[in-house]
Parts: structure tokens; sequence; C-alpha cells
């Protein structure tokens, strides 16, 4: 953290580019936004946030930049990001990450990392303010909060240590739990109509003891059905959207059953040689943009579910 830190310090006078991955998610947009307001700098996104990040970025009004962009000449912080694929249009100049992502390509060419094997980005980000004594106001704390959020499934997959530094923030930022989750309540977030039209058309298989429960919805709705889906008792929720030639998957597991499957790995045998926009996600969430046979693609996921179920 240290060297990490010390380059921090060395850029704060030079409004610095903060790059987060495409398609931003909750934690990688509320890390961003932070390290902007420690460091002056601006948040660059390459092409797109999520729906939730927008929902995120109108809750606490803040805007970013986008790609494509040439930042070979600048130093840049790049948080929340573990590989270049996730940052296409991109040019890169010296950089620093902060990321806790366990594979995390990006390491090897920094001039410093901050790198840890945790819940999320923004519980580092929140250690960070505290070495450096940056106070922690209302909207920072709000931010922290819905990034650790975002990435623990509402604490459902939150470590102790994770759960204790939210409190924390909490306590720091002057605003309670119920506040904190407001932000990223998916029942305000989705029409009577698009929740009904969701759960109507979805088709519920069992992987042995797992109830998986797949759906179709709009592209700008994909990730809160999933969890909606979850919500409502599914184990693994699997939603869908498709625009022309572009697809949009998200794949969710509730983490509170012990035998989990690997959505990651699932998902990327699953989309074969399809073209990759963004790939990301962990064993229990994990995101796809692209372009390919839907039909072939839905297919071969339900297929690799099941070989991953019955072992």
């Amino acid at each position: 953290m240290k060297e990490f830190i010390k380059f921090i310090r060395e850029i704060s006078d030079k409004k610095p580019a903060i790059l987060i991955h495409d398609d931003s998610d909750a934690d990688a947009l509320a890390a961003g936004y932070v390290l902007s307001r420690l460091t002056g700098g601006y948040i660059v996104v390459p092409k797109s946030v999520s729906e939730h990040g927008q929902e995120l970025m109108d809750e606490i009004g803040f805007e970013v930049d986008y790609g494509p962009l040439d930042l070979s000449e600048e130093k840049i912080v790049i948080a929340d990001t573990a590989d270049m694929q996730q940052l296409p249009d991109i040019q890169l100049g010296k950089y620093a990450v902060i990321d806790h992502h366990s594979n995390n390509k990006l390491l090897e060419g920094a001039e410093a990392y901050y790198h840890e094997k945790v819940d999320s980005t923004c519980q580092m980000v929140y250690q960070v303010l505290r070495e450096m004594e940056f106070p922690i106001d209302e909207n920072i704390a709000l931010a922290l909060s819905a990034g650790i959020l975002g990435d623990t499934i509402y604490l459902e997959k939150a470590k102790n240590e994770t759960i204790i530094i939210l409190g924390e923030i909490l306590e720091e930022g002057s605003i309670n739990f119920k506040k904190a989750l407001e932000v990223l309540r998916i029942s305000r977030k989705l029409s009577r109509e698009t929740k009904l039209k969701a759960a109507i058309d979805a088709e519920l298989f069992w992987l042995k003891d797992k109830l998986l429960v797949f759906t179709r919805t709009s592209p700008d709705y994909v990730y809160y059905v999933a969890m909606m889906l979850i919500e409502l008792g599914a184990d693994i929720a699997m939603v869908f959207s498709q625009e022309g030639e572009d697809i949009s998957i998200r794949l969710v597991q509730n983490p509170a059953y012990e035998e989990e499957i690997d959505l990651l790995e699932v998902m990327k045998k699953g989309i074969g040689d399809s073209k990759v926009e963004n790939l990301w996600g962990d064993e229990n969430f994990v995101g796809f943009k692209g372009a390919g046979d839907d039909f072939k693609i839905i297919k071969e996921l339900l297929g690799q579910l099941c070989q991953s179920s019955s072992r």
C-alpha cells in the first residue's frame, strides 16, 4: 500500500485519469469516484457503465469520461480492473493499480500497486483514505458502501472483515445501513411490468438440488432481473438479452450453498469462440458482453451448468 500511496501523492496535483473497467459495476465506479475525490482527477470508462452503475452515478451525482482515449503520456490509476481486455480502445501510459481480483494481469507492468484478495476494491480504497487521513463525507461513504454491497451480493458472501469495514464506513460517513442499501435495492429499479414479464417468461431447471431460473429481458435490466430472481429463491439465475448481434448475459449464484459451481469457468466454456467485448466476475457472479449465436451460447451454458452440477 505504501508504494501505491506514494504514487497517488506524486500525481494528485496533476488531475490524473482514474481508469476503471468497461461495463463498470458499482465497485469499479465507486472506487473510481472516491479516488477522483482523493486525487482531484477524472474517471475514465472505455465504452459504457452497467445499468446499476448508472443508478449509482445518478444517486451520488458524478460523471465519467468515455473512450477511446490515448493516455500513453499520462500517469494514471487503474481501479478494480484485472486485464487489458476490460479496457478496450485505451492506450496506457505509466500506471498504478488498486484491485482485489485474484488473477490480475496488470500488476507486472505497474509502477506501483495495491493488491489484496478481499471482497471488493472499495474496502481497499477505504484503507487508503484512512492511511492518508482523508475525510469521509456522506457521498464517499455511500459510494464505498454501494461498491461493497454490490460485490458481496448484499453481504451474502461477505467475510467478517468486510462487514466490520462496512460498519466503519457507515459510522464515519454518518449514514445508516438502510440508506446504503437503498442505492442498490432491486425492487425500486424495475417497473411492475418488467418484473412480471421476466417472471412469467422464466424457465426453471433442476440441477441436482439446485434450482436454475433462466429468462430474457431488455439490456438495461439484465443485472436487476438476475438479482431479483436470486431474491425470489433461485439458486442460480441466468438472464440474457440480445439486440441484433449484441448479447449480454449475467450468471448469478446464491452463495449460501456449500457446493458451489464456478460460474466464471462455466461462462468461459459456454461462450466458446464468440466475440468477447467484456467478460468479468468470479465463481458466484459473472457477466458477459459480446456477440455470437445466442441459441448456441445458451444451449452450451445450460450444458456446462448440468455438467458442473453432476460432479
